[in-house]
Order: C-alpha cells, then sequence, then structure tokens
C-alpha cells in the first residue's frame, strides 16, 4: 500500500530486514487471516457462481457463453470472444 517494499523500509515489516520491525510480524496469526481471506473468497465465488446458476467453477472451463466481461471495451471484448456484462 504504501509501496515502499522494494527499499528495504517497509512500515509494517512485511519486506524488510530490520529486525525490530519484523519482531511485530507473527506467522501464526498471518496464516490464520491467510486462511479466513482465501475461504472468504472462495465463499464469493460460490455465491456468485450460484447466482449465475453455476454448481462449479469448473463448469465455466470452455464455456465462454457463461463469461462476460466488467470494464472492457468493445475491442477487448472481441478478442476475448464475450460479451459485456448485463448481455
Amino acid at each position: 500500500m504504501c509501496q515502499s517494499c522494494s527499499t528495504g523500509k517497509c512500515n509494517w515489516g512485511i519486506a524488510t530486514q530490520n529486525p525490530e520491525l519484523v519482531k511485530r510480524l507473527n506467522p501464526d496469526i498471518a496464516y490464520e487471516r491467510l486462511i479466513n481471506l482465501l475461504t472468504a473468497w472462495n465463499n464469493e465465488i460460490k455465491e456468485m457462481l450460484g447466482g449465475m446458476g453455476i454448481n462449479a467453477i469448473d463448469s465455466l472451463r470452455g464455456n465462454r457463453l457463461m463469461l462476460r466481461g466488467v470494464g472492457l471495451n468493445l475491442k477487448e471484448l472481441e478478442i476475448l470472444g464475450i460479451k459485456h456484462a448485463g448481455e
């Protein structure tokens, strides 16, 4: 977020070698938060798919009829072979 990772002066201690900042990191809490994030993403994807009447993400493989583009221009939609969201 603060875009200072490459400087070695990461305010959070994630991308730094500064022992004082690194001490603030707790891998036990971090892995639980990562699991929570991935679980939430998984549930969100399942909810969105369910709203489209799809029961598994594998059902999208090779099926461009179900895919829709958001924030894409007409040329990008044409290249991808998909319709704009709402069509």
